[in-house]
């Protein structure tokens, strides 16, 4: 912007001196042809005064003149880059040829200004006169004053586009020596915004042996921002060296303003060093707090390459993933309150878009660690790491691990906007490892009978799937999952959700109603457009083998699993009483059908084995630790062709 007045200022001092030679002559009509011809020559570009030009001749001499409109650039958007309504101008006619040029006033009222770049990046703003291109050379302006007016930026290469009304803007330098008063309001993109800054003296404006003093505050929206430090080029925008703080209410406002993909986030604060130029910057001792979370570290932004990159290394020795609940739809736990419409449909998985479609066109890569982080449910997870990149517009993660209730979870991601389909695409690979249940479920946000549930588990789940919500990832998603668990035991909260004589039937309750421990659990489901199938589902207790077929439909949000207990030793009921499961996530049933279900698992379910296929043993093996209870169960079992489980007789694939 100092660059684009530069140049202002110098079509000015041409049009002043042509005005200073005319004001000898006819002045006026005389300045009028002068401006359509030769400064527009010298402009390279067609300056137009349109209404009438007065000229009054003292020291300083005064020019005003009225509906004046500079032409664009060719090939852009639109025919005029500058009209205003009126323009006045205060000069000192000496200093138009001894230097430097002194202009005690300017003022622009009712002006609208359009700079924009083409697809290859040349602004609109490129003259034929040259700009001053030191500090020494810049004009000595005392006030400059602009009332009522717009600037809209457009990035021919993106397509962004910024609005910023100016309301009244007025810089104040009463003389060399004193210290420039800025005050304005108006608004940037629909945000109401006031602004106050001290800068150096022109005086020192003028020296380029010594750094250029700036200090601004400012009132946008609902955040406030402080800037504070020097600019060693001021005109080139280098040689910076500023200390930033930033706080609010949300980050939201600002982050639609700018079409930046941030979701809602909790109140918050940040400071940060800013230093560099000439498109080589960056944010040292940074520190932010949203919420209760924290983070610190360095930034750093290269926006000198085609693409422009941007490197950061970040650790936090805390953060409330509830803080970040916007990242999927949800309302963050210390942000404004706020009470979404429940869905008229009954689900329960959110359906918000995620702004993840936003992603900007930048190669970044954010290296993390956490000390210790607080997940949505109060479980604290630790030593979290976190590699992720941008490149090309592809998101991914290599990988994100974390430490939680003695176990460990590695996620590995990839992410892309935009696929032929036209629809977002993840692909995403899942591994836990030897989680303690027991200890995942003793914060004191869950219910007390969930504390007694125990057992280690571990699994993977590996999906492909397109969307732009969770409920449309979940509803898409390709791949399969397995679940995995030895010396288990269900807390008494079941009773909440099955009935106890369903309980008893699978052998989970002990007379007395106390849970039964679970020696092994092994699931695997295939997984095909949001519908999870289970290939294998079996458990046993000490007195029953349970063994279980059907869905799990994310499409849908329902469930259609049938349940099949039967005796270890013989007992007077050799065979427990089928389950059917059914009904929606948030509301499912559970029902007794002794018949119904034995010609579908067939008669290997009567006799309590139904083995897990030898491709998954490895993965139990990881999931559970080496010697795990469920490797020792059925590492000799017999299988079926291939390494598949005996094959059930009469089994049929239950209706979606």
């Amino acid at each position: 912007m100092l660059r684009i007045a530069g140049w202002a200022v110098v079509g000015i001092a041409a049009l002043l001196a042509v005005a200073a030679a005319a004001l000898w002559f006819d002045g006026g009509p005389i300045v009028a042809w002068a401006i359509n011809h030769p400064v527009s020559a010298s402009m390279g570009r067609q300056i137009r005064v349109a209404g009438p030009l007065t000229i009054r001749w003292g020291s300083p001499s005064r020019i005003v003149a009225e509906t004046v409109s500079v032409a664009n650039a060719p090939g852009a958007k639109t025919p005029t880059m500058f009209r205003a309504k009126r323009v006045a101008i205060e000069f000192y006619p000496s200093s138009l040829f001894s230097g430097p040029t002194q202009v005690p006033r300017l003022e622009i009222d009712d002006a609208n200004l359009q700079l924009e770049t083409s697809p290859q990046g040349i602004g609109n703003w490129k003259f034929t006169t040259a700009a001053p291109k030191h500090r020494e050379h810049f004009p000595v302006l005392q006030r400059f004053v602009v009332r009522n007016s717009a600037l809209e930026w457009h990035n021919g290469r993106t397509g962004a586009r910024t609005m910023i009304d100016v309301t009244a803007l007025d810089l104040d330098a009463p003389d060399a020596t004193s210290p420039v008063k800025i005050a304005g309001e108006g608004r940037f993109q629909q945000l109401a915004v006031r602004l106050s800054a001290t800068v150096g003296p022109l005086q020192q404006l003028r020296n380029p042996a010594k750094p250029y003093p700036v200090a601004v505050w400012s009132r946008l929206g609902g955040m406030d921002l402080a800037i504070d430090g020097t600019v060693m080029k001021p005109l080139d925008f280098s040689g910076v060296d500023f200390r930033l703080s930033l706080q609010g209410a949300t980050l939201k406002e600002l982050a639609d303003a700018l079409s930046l993909p941030l979701p809602e986030l909790p109140q918050f604060r940040g400071t940060a060093k800013l230093r560099g130029g000439e498109g080589d910057w960056r944010l040292d001792a940074l520190s932010l707090a949203l919420g209760k979370s924290d983070l610190e570290g360095g930034i750093a932004i290269d926006t000198n390459a085609k693409v422009p990159e941007v490197t950061a290394n970040l650790t936090s020795s805390y953060i409330d993933l509830a803080d970040f609940a916007g990242a999927v739809g949800a309302t963050p736990a210390h942000a404004p309150a706020y009470r979404p419409e429940p869905s008229p449909s009954g689900r329960i998985i959110p359906d918000t878009p995620i702004a993840i479609h936003k992603l900007p066109g930048i190669d970044a890569r954010i290296a993390f660690y956490g000390t210790r982080i607080r997940s949505t449910s109060g479980l604290p997870l630790q030593r979290v790491t976190l590699d992720l990149g941008l490149k090309n517009g592809v998101l991914t993660l290599k990988p994100l691990r974390f430490h939680v209730a003695s176990g460990d979870l590695d996620l590995t991601m990839s992410f892309t906007p935009w696929v032929k389909t036209g629809a977002p695409r993840l692909d995403a690979d899942l591994a836990i490892s030897q989680v303690d249940l027991h200890q995942l479920f003793a914060s004191p946000t869950y219910p007390a009978p969930l504390h007694e549930t125990r057992g280690k588990v571990g699994g993977f789940v590996r999906i492909a799937t397109t969307g732009v919500s969770v409920r449309q990832f979940l509803a898409r998603m390709d791949g399969d999952a397995g679940i995995f668990m030895e010396n288990g035991q269900f807390s008494l909260l079941l009773q909440k959700i099955a009935p106890i004589d369903v309980l008893e039937s699978l052998g989970v309750l002990l007379t007395g109603d106390q849970p039964l421990p679970i020696n092994c659990f092994v699931s695997h489901f295939n997984i095909k457009q949001g519908v999870a199938t289970a290939s294998t589902f079996v458990f046993d207790t000490a007195e029953t083998d349970v063994v279980g077929a059907g869905n799990i439909n994310f499409d849908s949000e329902t469930l259609y699993l049938d349940l099949k207990p039967s005796n270890k030793r013989p007992a007077p009921l050799s065979l427990r009483t089928p389950i059917e499961v059914r009904g929606t996530f948030r509301k499912p049933s559970f029902g007794v059908n002794p018949t119904g279900i034995l010609a579908r698992l067939g008669a290997a379910v009567g006799l309590g084995v139904v083995f897990p296929p030898a491709a998954i043993l490895p993965l139990i093996d990881t999931g559970l630790g080496p010697q795990n209870a469920c490797s020792r169960a059925y590492a000799h079992a017999p299988q079926g062709p291939a390494g598949t489980p005996a094959p059930l007789s009469g089994s049929s694939t239950p209706p979606r």
